[in-house]
């Protein structure tokens, strides 16, 4: 009986270890451009939740920077992703574009990130 209070601190410990490594861990996101769009175009996560986004294209060289969220500007093609990671901590709606020129349509090529609490 002596050993109760130590198996139960024990079990505690672990299950608090899980949540927090379950809670740090990073969410994958990939988001696919082409002439003149982002998909998807609209991207949802939560506050405190590390992300990593990967652009690739489908066609020609696009960008990516959001000014709002404080990202820079990154380009990748379709041989070449390039990927972002961050981690969001106020809630909001933040606008994002791409950001090299790719066309006629480029100032089309619009998206947002959505963050909930």
């Amino acid at each position: 009986m002596e050993h109760q209070p130590t198996r139960s601190l024990l079990l505690f410990g672990l299950a608090f270890a899980v949540t927090v490594a379950a809670a740090a861990e990073t969410r994958k996101i990939e988001v696919v451009a082409r002439k003149y769009s982002f998909e998807p175009s609209r991207i949802e996560l939560k506050a405190g939740e590390p992300v990593e986004i990967t652009f690739r294209s489908e066609d020609t060289k696009h960008g990516f920077a959001s000014k709002e969220l404080g990202l820079e500007k990154v380009v990748f093609s379709k041989d070449e992703p390039a990927k972002v990671s961050f981690t969001p901590d106020k809630p909001g709606t933040y606008s994002f574009k791409c950001a090299r020129f790719c066309g006629m349509g480029h100032g089309k090529m619009k998206g947002e990130i959505v963050v909930i609490p």
